[in-house]
């Protein structure tokens, strides 16, 4: 009950009060309200009258306990009087006052749902006419006696409870108290109704007297006979008596009898007895049999009576020992599979991880999954579900159970006791959940030592398996394979494997799943805890919460784990309302009395042992290093492992860990129509990209990786995060130098066409030089140099076949003009003559010379000047620089000035050219054109 809030009920106006007049109905009669109900049974108890009664119907229902009192002193029983009678009336008045408020609640659903909205608050019925009912007040009385009496709703909720510390003045609030415990019974028959899991029947394989189907009952849990369950298999070497023969196992039993019906010698009959593994029983069989001259028709008519040796021999194991019976009791109405690779028929072809994920889809129930096991013909199965035909050892099992249930309703524990007393005393209502993959579990990869000198252990469940050996008495062959894995996982799962494998005998395995194995792991964590004291701290931060290991349900850790994922136990709890000390009381149940699906959670709750063992001595986690890591790290928050099963193969890089779906408590709800809990079960992890960023780890991997042959042992060694990671860096390299030769490329193409153009220019000046040497004269101008437009016809650019840019054409009339100069001052005006073809020629290829534009005082001075291009790049120290050079104005040739020779005579000049015509100012120039001087200055 919530003491800080309180909820007000008025009189028999108000819903909520037991004299609002809403008709129940109850063995044929029919009552106005709960409360004449209530007065109307105890008077009829008292054998009043049926013509008394009546007129108590009659009555409004303010007035009902008055003219009961009325109607019971006018028809006292002979030899009773009120104070006889007091115990009993008060006694009554209890008892029907609550079963008319449940018929009200069956009958009025607006009742009952406005009862469950006051939650945990403290009812009070403000009935100031009654105050055995109520409180003698009506609610604006009683707040007002409140403030001055100054309680608060705490006091009132002390008075209540302590009758004889209550005011005088404040009534017994009777109906209060009622409505309070009715609305607890709802809650937990809600609870119940949501926890427990009805069974179903189903047709068995076995026939009664009337040839009709054996029925048996089963719910929605499916165990495989594994782990604990193991001794129940007919492939469990569990020796039997039987008609004065010792067997090993009912596979023993069915093939010797098998033999002697064959008429085998005693050598062929000892090569089974001699035969340790029950698996081994029919190859050993099938070896003796084709060696043997019998005919295959006898063998296949003997064959046919397989079946009832072993189903006769099955049952004698079972009658005769009183664990297995109690064992095979303890698995409640659950179905039964056996998973060992034996006979087809009498095993299941399907794991028990693909039973629980098929029991997921909503059209698939227990009875459909037994049919498809029984169904012969498989009409009705699916072709991708035939498999599943046969398992005779489980259901010949469940027909067992369903016999000796009807003796016997007791269940045993399939573990030690706990005392969980004192872990609920402190136990605070928040929840704390880890997967395997977090620092508490014996998976976690901490090296431990058992003693100062001892060798070190690589985690926690080597421990456990050194201890296993050493209980268990495995061989060395046996041990070293399980010890030899250096990985935790992979020691845990070899040593069950070896546990299933080679039988050690009953009572010892009992020893080992009952008690030892949760010793040795209680052990193993101690001494992390003790030799690591930053996991001790992350221990001791959770302070009082309820630890629960978080994992999916497997018959052979059913009792480890709850079974279910994080995220589906939080929400189931919360809809079931479940608290933390309801379920640690749950999982200290039998299986059998557990909801399907829901584990013990053992390695939570010896957690929770283990912390409360280090608070009592006086270990305070401020002394203690912290753990730098994430508290999502510690716990292993959403982790694959919670897919973990002990007896299958575990990946923990599988996309299938992320998207598994297995049946669970909260799956069971969802599939009796709440969409919301099946939208919130069926949700999928977002599987993260699991990749290493340790770079300077994955730099010398890819180091070693360029530099030495890579060999496909060396890459099997690196974990697959650190070849993603290696993956990714080498494409990163990849991706960089393939830009580089790109951006190489380029460069080369730009050179490339840079020497194309440089050669095209010097190939044309070698032309031009061969002409004005008079060299031989060439049919046509260069292909290298294309030949210039003549200044008389003024041929736009555009239409030219070949046009260089501006800037490069300019340049080249400077290169070509150097030239000029050049050959002239070595050669001299030798005769005018020789000059004249030159200058036609000249004019002919319209080569441009450059002239000096006169600026001020400049104009004035002589053109005879020598001519010097206006970049002296590239040119010999002795030729004097020219400043204040001018580029070319124009494409078209200038006239060049005139040079003489200082030692001959100086040639005749040329005529001169005619002149230009002058530029219509709005003509538009042409692509790269560019006025000379001449034009500019006009």
């Amino acid at each position: 009950m919530d003491e800080e809030k309180i909820v007000l009920i008025g009189n028999e106006s108000d819903l909520l009060h037991a004299g609002y007049n809403f008709a129940i109905k109850h063995d044929g009669k029919r009552y106005p309200s709960a409360i004449h109900f209530t007065h109307h049974q105890i008077l009829d108890q008292l054998k009043i009258p049926d013509s008394a009664i009546e007129e108590l119907l009659c009555t409004n229902s303010c007035d009902v306990q008055q003219r009961a009192m009325v109607i019971l002193q006018e028809n006292m029983p002979e030899g009773h009087d009120l104070n006889s009678l007091g115990p009993y009336l008060t006694t009554s008045l209890h008892s029907y006052s609550l079963q008319g408020l449940r018929l009200r609640a069956e009958h009025d659903k607006e009742f009952e749902k406005t009862l469950m909205r006051t939650n945990e608050a403290l009812l009070i019925v403000c009935d100031e006419k009654n105050p055995i009912l109520g409180i003698g007040m009506d609610d604006k009385t009683f707040m007002e006696w409140m403030a001055k009496e100054k309680a608060d709703s705490r006091q009132i909720a002390y008075w209540m409870k302590h009758e004889h510390m209550r005011p005088s003045d404040l009534g017994q609030n009777m109906l209060g108290r009622y409505l309070m415990w009715l609305r607890y019974e709802t809650l937990e028959k809600r609870k119940q109704s949501l926890l427990a899991r009805p069974t179903v029947q189903v047709e068995g394989l076995s026939t009664d007297k009337e040839d009709k189907a054996f029925v048996m009952n089963v719910n929605d849990l499916v165990i495989s006979l594994e782990g604990i369950f193991h001794p129940l298999s007919n492939y469990y070497a569990s020796p039997f008596e039987m008609k004065g023969e010792r067997y090993r196992s009912v596979e023993h039993y069915a093939y010797e009898k098998f033999f002697n019906s064959l008429k085998l010698d005693d050598k062929a009959i000892e090569k089974i007895q001699t035969t340790p593994v029950p698996l081994n029983v029919p190859i050993v069989a099938q070896k003796v049999l084709r060696n043997s001259d019998i005919n295959q028709d006898t063998i296949a008519e003997k064959g046919t009576k397989m079946d009832r040796w072993r189903q006769s021999a099955m049952k004698h194991k079972i009658y005769h020992n009183e664990y297995l019976q109690q064992l095979l009791l303890s698995t409640g109405s659950a179905i039964l599979v056996d998973c060992s690779v034996g006979d087809p028929l009498w095993t299941c072809a399907a794991s028990e991880s693909e039973l629980q994920h098929l029991l997921t889809k909503t059209y698939v129930t227990p009875q459909k999954l037994v049919g498809w096991m029984v169904d012969e013909e498989q009409k009705d199965t699916p072709k991708s579900l035939m498999h599943l035909y046969g398992n005779k050892s489980g259901l010949l099992l469940m027909e067992l159970r369903e016999r000796l249930a009807v003796h016997t309703s007791s269940r045993i524990p399939l573990l030690s006791a706990i005392n969980t007393a004192p872990l609920k005393s402190i136990v605070t209502s928040n929840v704390i959940c880890f997967t395997p993959e977090s620092v508490f579990h014996p998976l976690y990869p901490a090296e431990i030592r058992c003693s100062q000198d001892g060798p070190p252990m690589k985690s926690p469940a080597h421990y456990v398996a050194t201890q296993a050996v050493k209980l268990l008495s495995i061989n060395k062959e046996d041990s070293d394979y399980i010890l030899e894995e250096t990985s935790s996982i992979q020691c845990w799962q070899r040593l069950h494997e070896t546990i299933e494998l080679r039988g050690r005998g009953l009572e010892l395995e009992q020893t080992w799943w009952m008690d030892k194995r949760m010793q040795f792991i209680k052990e193993s964590l101690q001494l992390l805890l003790d030799q690591h004291p930053a996991l001790l701290r992350a221990l001791l931060d959770t302070g009082d919460s309820l630890l629960v290991y978080c994992s999916r349900f497997s018959s052979m850790d059913a009792e480890l784990s709850i079974g279910m994922r994080e995220m589906d136990l939080r929400w189931w709890m919360q809809e079931v309302g479940m608290t933390t000390k309801t379920l640690i009381d749950m999982c200290s149940h039998p299986m059998a009395f557990r909801p399907p699906y829901l584990g013990g959670n053992r390695l939570g709750l010896i957690l929770m042992e283990l912390r409360r063992e280090f608070v009592l001595q006086g270990v305070f986690p401020q002394q203690l290093p912290e753990l730098q890591l994430t508290a999502d790290s510690i716990l292993g928050t959403n982790s694959p492992m919670e897919n973990f099963m002990t007896s299958e193969h575990f990946d923990m890089l599988q996309q299938w860990n992320y998207r598994a779906l297995w049946i669970n408590p909260l799956f069971l709800l969802a599939k009796d129509n709440y969409p919301e809990a099946m939208s919130q079960c069926t949700r999928i992890k977002t599987a993260p990209r699991m990749v290493t960023i340790d770079d300077e780890k994955v730099s010398d991997l890819v180091d070693n990786l360029v530099k030495e042959e890579t060999h496909t042992e060396t890459l099997k060694a690196i974990a697959a995060e650190d070849l993603r990671a290696v993956f990714m860096k080498l494409c990163a390299r990849l991706r960089g130098k393939i830009e580089n030769m790109d951006r190489q490329s380029m460069d080369i193409a730009m050179v490339a066409m840079e020497t194309h153009r440089l050669q095209s220019i010097r190939r044309s000046l070698a032309d031009t030089n061969d002409r004005e040497d008079g060299g031989p004269s060439s049919s046509g101008p260069s292909i290298s140099a294309p030949p210039m437009t003549t200044s008389a016809s003024r041929i736009p650019h555009s239409s030219s076949g070949f046009r260089m840019a501006a800037g490069r054409e300019r340049d080249r009339e400077r290169e070509r003009d150097d030239e000029r100069d050049r050959e002239r001052d070595r050669g001299g005006a030798s005769s005018s003559s020789s000059a004249q073809p030159a200058k036609k020629e000249r004019m002919e290829y319209k080569i441009p010379t450059t002239s000096r534009r006169k600026f001020g005082r400049d104009r004035e001075k002589p053109t005879s000047s020598a001519v010097s291009s206006s970049s002296d790049r590239g040119r010999p120290e002795s030729i004097k620089k020219r400043p204040h050079t001018s580029p070319p104005s124009s494409r078209k040739s200038a006239p060049s000035p005139k040079r003489t020779a200082p030692t001959t005579p100086a040639a005749p000049v040329a005529p001169a050219a005619a002149p230009k015509p002058k530029r219509n100012p709005d003509e538009e120039l042409s692509d790269g054109e560019i006025l000379s001087t001449d034009e500019e200055d006009n």
